[in-house]
C-alpha cells in the first residue's frame, strides 16, 4: 500500500473523523497518523472542532420562516405541475391576469360608482325639463338643440261663449301674451276676436326654454267651448 503524504492525509482528515472513507483510504490514513505526529495533532484539532460543533445549541426555526419556506415549496411544486399541463398553465395565467386587473381597479371602484350615481341623480332631476328638438339653422345644416315648448299653466276663469276658434298666440320670455291673431280665412267677427283675446289674456303660460334660457315662442291654440287644444309653432329669440 502506497504511503500517504502529509498533504494528502490532512485533506482526508474530516472524512476520516466522520468515518466516511473507504476501507483502503482509512487504512492509509491510520498508517500515516501512526508515524506523523504533526498530522496526529492536526487530527486532534479536527476531532475537537467536530465535538464542539455537536455540542452547539440547536436554534429553533422561527414559525414565520417555517411558513414562508412551506409557501415557497408549495409554489415551486405547483409551478412544476403546471409545466406538465399546458391547459392548467393557461388557466393559471388567466386567473393571475384577472386578479391583477381587479387589484388595479379596486382603488377606483368607490369613486367611480359614486360619480356615476351622482350623475344619474342630477340627470333625473333635470330630465323632465329637457326636450331634444331639431331646428333648422341653415339650408343643409340641422343641429340638435335642447328646447322645451311653451306650456299652458292655467286657463282664464272666465267662460268662452263664442264659436270654436283657432288662435295663434305669441308668448314672450316672461310668460306674457305678446301677440295673438286669428288664422287667415276663419271669418271671425270683432266680438269673437275680443272674446278670444280676453280669454287668452287672463290665462297663464310658462315660456319656452332653449339651452336653459327663456325665449319667445308661438303656439296655435284651439278653443272649443271649455276644451282647449294647443300645438307649438316655431320659437323666436
Amino acid at each position: 500500500m502506497e504511503e500517504l503524504s502529509c498533504k494528502a492525509a490532512r485533506v482526508n482528515l474530516w472524512d476520516y473523523a466522520a468515518q466516511a472513507l473507504g476501507k483502503t483510504e482509512r487504512e492509509a490514513v491510520d498508517s500515516h497518523l501512526d508515524v506523523c505526529r504533526d498530522c496526529g495533532r492536526w487530527f486532534a484539532d479536527v476531532s475537537s472542532l467536530r465535538t464542539g460543533f455537536r455540542h452547539l445549541p440547536v436554534q429553533a426555526v422561527p414559525p414565520l420562516l417555517n411558513t414562508r419556506l412551506r409557501v415557497i415549496a408549495s409554489r415551486e411544486r405547483s409551478r412544476q405541475l403546471l409545466r406538465l399541463n399546458p391547459a392548467a398553465w393557461l388557466h393559471d395565467q388567466l386567473d393571475r391576469a384577472l386578479l391583477s386587473f381587479d387589484r388595479f381597479l379596486r382603488p377606483y371602484a368607490v369613486p367611480a360608482t359614486g360619480g356615476l350615481l351622482a350623475s344619474c341623480l342630477c340627470f333625473s332631476l333635470i330630465a323632465h325639463s329637457l326636450q331634444l328638438r331639431p331646428y333648422l339653422a341653415g339650408d343643409y345644416d340641422m343641429p340638435i338643440g335642447v328646447y322645451s315648448e311653451m306650456t299652458i299653466d292655467d286657463w282664464s276663469p272666465f267662460s268662452f261663449s263664442a264659436k270654436d276658434v283657432t288662435v295663434q298666440v305669441t308668448v314672450d320670455e316672461n310668460g306674457n301674451v305678446a301677440n295673438y291673431s286669428m288664422l287667415p280665412g276663419t271669418g271671425t267677427t270683432t266680438e269673437e276676436f275680443e272674446s278670444a283675446a280676453g280669454f287668452l289674456l287672463y290665462s297663464t303660460f310658462t315660456p319656452a326654454m332653449r339651452a336653459g334660457q327663456r325665449v319667445s315662442s308661438k303656439r296655435l291654440v284651439a278653443i272649443h267651448h271649455y276644451q282647449v287644444d294647443s300645438r307649438g309653432l316655431t320659437h323666436q329669440d
